[in-house]
């Protein structure tokens, strides 16, 4: 095995399940992989601001890849590489479908997070989990309207926070008819809810993004090493040919991976690292 380039995903991946502390062993394996001169990247659906206390974590860290795949970062230069992002158009159709609705939506706009008025009001632990309000409280910045705000600018992403699976159905069919996007889902955050919906460029996945990354450096899937638990994860597990479901991923990721490793819990990043590349 020839690997050349490593990503990983964040939450339920790199990350232990707090969703905050990287552990100890995945830090020294992505250094000793870097140091090899294999290039190491974090690909997360949370937006820049949203990584940025665990890239600190990480100062040999070559790529940052955003927002599901519409921001990728060159973290040497602190340039963008490159960026998909919803057009005004598709954003304004999706604002109109989603008044219909009572629902917490952000978006991720210049590597931050905003939400309308409506939204922010509504975002206590009364309607989410007491460990997520707490982790995006201090991030997210309220707008009187998000559309407004924009100014016809692109946007990231978009991300429902409250959503039933019946309510995920209906709003992919009426975004589906007038837009082109990709729709995810990651992680349950919601109490009493089956997740959250996520919204993105129909290109900025994350599968996209890495090969993308992957044909600026003239590296081939054949030398690409990719990890993620859920279904935001699925198109990069299918793009590279050594591509690693968490065993606490869910059964999409694992059928998509080409081989499974231990939980995120457990460092399984840093055991695959070490089994596959350094031989241990």
């Amino acid at each position: 095995m020839s690997i050349k380039l490593i990503v990983t995903d964040l939450d339920g991946t790199f990350l232990n399940t707090n969703h905050v502390t990287i552990p100890q062993e995945n830090i020294d394996a992505f250094r000793r992989a870097h140091h090899m001169g294999i290039k190491v990247a974090i690909a997360s659906g949370r937006t820049k601001i949203l990584t940025d206390y665990i890239v600190e974590q990480l100062p040999f860290l070559d790529y940052l890849i955003t927002s599901n795949g519409a921001v990728t970062y060159d973290m040497k230069t602190g340039e963008t590489v490159c960026s998909t992002l919803i057009n005004n158009n598709q954003s304004v159709e999706i604002f109109n479908i989603l008044r219909d609705y009572n629902l917490i939506y952000e978006i991720y706009f210049k590597g931050k997070c905003f939400m309308n008025n409506e939204s922010f009001a509504m975002f206590d632990t009364e309607h989410v989990s007491p460990h997520i309000h707490e982790l995006l409280k201090d991030y997210i910045k309220p707008v009187s309207n998000l559309q407004s705000f924009i100014d016809g600018q692109g946007i990231e992403k978009l991300n429902i926070l409250s959503l039933t699976g019946e309510e995920r159905i209906e709003l992919e069919e009426k975004i589906n008819k007038s837009c082109n996007v990709a729709f995810a889902s990651s992680f349950p955050i919601v109490k009493g809810a089956n997740g959250n919906l996520e919204m993105t460029d129909i290109n900025a996945t994350k599968g996209f993004a890495v090969k993308g990354l992957a044909d600026s450096l003239n590296i081939t899937k054949e030398n690409i090493m990719c990890f993620g638990d859920g279904e935001n994860d699925c198109s990069m597990l299918s793009f590279a040919d050594y591509s690693f479901a968490m065993e606490n991923g869910n059964e999409l990721a694992k059928k998509t991976a080409k081989f499974t490793t231990d939980t995120n819990d457990n460092a399984g990043v840093a055991n695959a690292i070490k089994k596959y590349i350094f031989g241990e």
